[in-house]
């Protein structure tokens, strides 16, 4: 018999009782034939659960600075549940958003900044006019032979030097303006990223639902790497079905549609009905046991969580059942009319939890030996 999983049998008389009749008598028992009906069901254990629960987790390591909701509280998708700590992200937060009001204000044309850089452009554009004027000036003077080609052509090259400095601080303005602007956005982005990744601090429902389970309490710390990394379980609990782990060798026999009986300890003298709704196509390899699902009627309150025990039925035979021990290569032994005869009968040889099935050779009243 396995330890989670096996297959077992509900036999219910359907003319006198529950139980077989057996009478003890000259050293020998005596079983009374009566037509029964013999259920074949497999055995699973399982829970109840809600169609859309959701397991929230933290994608993100660190203490529970604070959580905002508690048990049975009602919450939208997207509502922040919690919140993680982590101090050195606002605190990068804070330099990098320094860094973007000194550069948008730099990029502003009334800045320091822009007016010195204003000021330096217009000093040598203040140069390069006047040493243009001088220019002029000695160009006449040496075209009418006032003045040496030397003194002409110094100038000259004063001239060249003072447009390239203008052009170069003009120039360097650009490129400045260019840096600050490239600067800018990339500060933006970096923002964005350390606000993404906050955002991961914030620990939101995935969905509208009820919160069913909070696993952790503020200052606790969690580790996003490991399978204790639970926060909160979300989900309805109106739209709930029952979970059941059959053992994968018994998959084989189960449909959608077939009939489960469910029985809860927290109501011991009632069974509750239901079917198969779905059964999983994959296996877990450490139980070797398979997730079948199934819409139960519960007629009385149920909270998810809730274990239950389930038998699934198979198929139903209805007829005459002999206990197995009674027959022997072909033949049983009954009474009649006070003597032990041998009878001659056709039994089904499959066992069902220790009785056969009676195809031809008995009828019901009549009475097997055992010995």
């Amino acid at each position: 018999m396995k330890k989670f999983i096996l297959i077992f049998f509900i036999v219910i008389a359907l003319i006198v009782s529950l139980s077989f009749v057996i009478k003890k008598q000259n050293g020998y028992k005596t079983y009374k034939v009566v037509s029964k009906e013999i259920v074949e069901s497999v055995y699973a254990s399982g829970y109840i659960d809600t169609r859309d629960s959701v397991l929230v987790k933290s994608e993100v390591s660190g203490y529970v600075e604070k959580i905002f909701v508690k048990e049975n509280d009602y919450v939208k998708k997207g509502q922040v549940l919690a919140k993680i700590s982590n101090p050195t992200l606002y605190e990068n937060l804070k330099d990098i958003q320094s860094q973007i009001e000194l550069t948008d204000q730099r990029l502003k044309e009334d800045s320091e900044f822009q007016r010195e850089i204003k000021n330096s452009i217009e000093i040598k554009r203040l140069n390069y006019e006047n040493l243009k004027n001088v220019y002029e000036r000695r160009k006449k003077l040496f075209e009418k032979g006032l003045i040496p080609k030397e003194s002409f052509e110094e100038v000259e090259k004063s001239l060249k030097v003072a447009e390239k400095d203008y052009q170069k601080q003009i120039e360097n303005y650009r490129d400045s303006i260019e840096s600050l602007k490239s600067q800018l956005k990339s500060l933006m982005a970096k923002k964005e990223a350390i606000n993404r990744e906050i955002d991961k601090y914030s620990i939101k429902s995935p969905i509208d639902g009820k919160v069913l389970r909070k696993f952790v309490n503020e200052g606790d710390y969690i580790n996003s790497m490991t399978a204790s990394n639970q926060l909160f379980m979300i989900g309805n609990p109106q739209r709930i079905e029952t979970v059941l782990n059959v053992d994968e060798e018994y998959i084989p026999l189960l449909k959608e549609g077939q009939k489960v009986l469910i029985v809860i300890d927290s109501y011991p003298e009632d069974v509750f009905e239901g079917n198969i709704t779905l059964i999983e196509s994959a296996t877990d390899r450490n139980t070797r046991t398979v997730k079948v699902k199934a819409d139960v009627n519960y007629t009385k309150p149920v909270v998810v969580g809730m274990v239950v025990e389930a038998n699934i039925i198979l198929n139903k035979k209805k007829g005459i059942f002999i206990p197995s021990e009674s027959y022997k290569d072909g033949y049983v032994e009954i009474l009649e009319n006070g003597k032990v005869v041998k009878k001659a009968v056709k039994v089904s040889m499959k066992n069902y939890n220790g009785y056969l099935q009676v195809l031809d050779g008995l009828s019901e009243g009549q009475e097997i030996v055992i010995r």
